[in-house]
């Protein structure tokens, strides 16, 4: 597996996840802060991933890529978008983030790892190869679901405010969940390669929102706030 499609994915999620970052610090809308939270995890999964297939895998690395790559980020991009569907509700939604990482992380902490299948992978082992009957292998389908929440809010955020760049961030969000449907499979080699050019779309669609050509640059989404 070829290692420079994780960094570009770990380089463009950090820069994008510092940028939303700033966007929080400077206008204090709670969606970039969460958004924030998920790239930095997305780089952060894609930081083990490196280790991994370069120095090798082992519960501590598999461990953190499970929680951050693969039942975390999601989730927050989904409170980030449900903040910006009704950011009345702010501490709900935030009520859940902090449920969702104290419950997945403890169960991925008290796990038991597949030491013989972490040592003897080259590539990305899955989650059921790894920790196959723990919870923390099970949580990944609820997290999952979140997934729904990021694509057909972002749709309805392009066509309600008519900024079709959002479009990207669906697609982007779609194409990196679809990197992580091929771990395991034939096909595993084209999970960082789909996981960069996810990211990708996802800070396209950012860049051409957040700077628009004829007015300073503004939020993610504009927002009734």
């Amino acid at each position: 597996m070829n290692p420079i499609f994780p960094i570009i994915a770990i380089g463009v999620a950090w820069l994008f996840s510092a940028q939303l970052a700033k966007q929080w610090w400077d206008r204090r809308r709670a969606h970039a802060l969460a958004w924030a939270g998920a790239l930095f995890l997305f780089g952060l999964g894609h930081v083990c991933v490196l280790i991994g297939i370069t120095a090798g895998w082992t519960p501590p690395v598999f461990g953190t890529y499970w929680l951050s790559g693969a039942l975390l980020n999601v989730p927050l991009l989904a409170i980030g978008q449900l903040h910006l569907l009704d950011d009345r509700r702010s501490v709900i939604w935030w009520t859940l983030a902090g449920l969702a990482v104290v419950w997945n992380t403890a169960f991925t902490i008290g796990a038991e790892y597949d030491t013989a299948v972490l040592a003897a992978s080259t590539t990305v082992p899955s989650g059921e190869s790894v920790i196959g009957g723990s919870i923390a292998y099970g949580l990944l389908r609820p997290m999952t679901y979140t997934f729904a929440i990021v694509v057909i809010g972002s749709a309805w955020s392009a066509w309600t405010y008519k900024k079709w760049s959002l479009l990207l961030i669906a697609l982007g969000t779609t194409v990196a969940a679809a990197g992580s449907s091929v771990i395991g499979s034939t096909v595993d080699y084209l999970f960082p390669i789909l996981s960069a050019s996810g990211v990708l779309l996802m800070y396209a669609g950012f860049r051409a929102v957040s700077v628009p050509k004829s007015a300073p640059a503004t939020d993610v989404v504009p927002t009734n706030a």
